[in-house]
């Protein structure tokens, strides 16, 4: 199997990184496996999508952090190639996460010729595109999801705050590195002009219902085909407790600490009604974040989470990812032309 990341830069990953453990997995399972940034492709008259890739060099790299230094070595291989002749395009880059002053890359497009081209593309662009906002929560049942305004009215805002008469939280529409997030107290009204003015001078904010749970942490699921990963009764799931320190209103993220958590009927519920929208949508790989009985936010573009699972409970979700593609490469090869292999659930 041919699999070819796509990354911010491939000289700043790190051995935790989601994409290198993934990569790992493959390379140490006989796949030729490479990397490209963003910045190093190009889209041809011709259709093509053209790529500098970067690939380690034969040999056992066992830990990840081997790994990442061979990556970003001189020793490491660039060649010119086609996306299209690789037989999984897996993407781990988040255009709405760039940094200021650093333009996005067209990522979703370039995916989505990719997949005009019969190549797998991971996630579906199109699921990418739609996926890719904070908005798209609201496609699912509102019983999974905490009550929420997207507005730019100051007027709005307010009026949602005095209706919901309890604690809340505001934040940016469109993600950004860095971001502050905003908690409100029940009818503050101190700093509270100051905040929408914020968050609202460079785009919609969101309101939303703030849910007493999360002081003890979110849980992080790992999603692979609209289903949780496992690996025997084992399910990649883990607690993410938030540091953060608090200024005139704002919670600003610190380090967070990690740990264990179980897998239950709540977060089962939750994976029963979001399975038919994650597969219609191409959403292979997701990160779900879920606080209590509602969920929170997902992860589509660059859903992490295999380092700490790794670390926790020893499961070693890259390879059973990898795996997994492996499968879905074998029937593309063998029905392309009949049916969408991608829907079926053949082992």
């Amino acid at each position: 199997m041919r699999i070819c990341f796509v990354c911010s830069d491939v000289r700043a990953q790190q051995p935790t990184y989601a994409g290198i453990y993934l990569a790992v997995a493959a390379h140490r399972r006989g796949h030729d496996v490479r990397y490209v940034s963003v910045d190093d492709l190009s889209f041809l008259d011709d259709n093509n999508v053209l790529a500098t890739t970067t690939r380690v060099r034969a040999g056992d790299y066992k830990r990840t952090a081997d790994y990442v230094r061979a990556l970003a070595s001189d020793d490491a291989v660039k060649e010119e190639d086609t996306l299209g002749s690789f037989d999984v395009v897996f993407l781990r880059y988040n255009p709405l996460r760039e940094i200021p002053g650093r333009p996005s890359a067209p990522i979703i497009d370039f995916g989505w010729r990719l997949r005009l081209g019969g190549t797998l593309v991971v996630n579906d662009p199109e699921g990418l595109r739609r996926a890719g906002g904070r908005m798209y929560l609201a496609d699912f049942p509102a019983e999974i999801r905490a009550r929420t305004l997207v507005s730019r009215s100051p007027e709005r805002l307010k009026e949602f705050l005095r209706a919901l008469d309890g604690a809340a939280v505001l934040k940016p529409l469109a993600p950004r590195g860095g971001e502050h997030v905003f908690y409100l107290r029940r009818r503050q009204v101190s700093n509270l002009n100051q905040i929408i003015t914020t968050l609202t001078k460079s785009g919609y904010a969101i309101a939303q219902e703030y849910l007493p749970e999360a002081e003890q942490g979110e849980k992080r699921l790992l999603l692979m085909g609209a289903e949780p990963v496992r690996e025997g009764k084992r399910v990649a799931i883990y607690r993410r407790v938030h540091g953060r320190s608090d200024s005139g209103g704002s919670k600003v993220e610190t380090a967070d600490t990690r740990r264990p958590c179980d897998f239950g009927p709540v977060e089962q519920r939750i994976c029963d009604i979001i399975r038919p929208k994650l597969l219609a949508d191409g959403l292979y790989f997701v990160g779900a974040d879920i606080v209590g009985d509602k969920l929170l936010e997902l992860n589509v573009f660059t859903p992490g989470g295999i380092h700490s699972n790794h670390e926790l409970y020893g499961i070693d979700v890259a390879d059973i990812v990898i795996r997994d593609l492996e499968r879905r490469v074998r029937l593309r090869a063998a029905y392309r032309t009949t049916f969408d292999p991608e829907a079926a659930d053949v082992v």
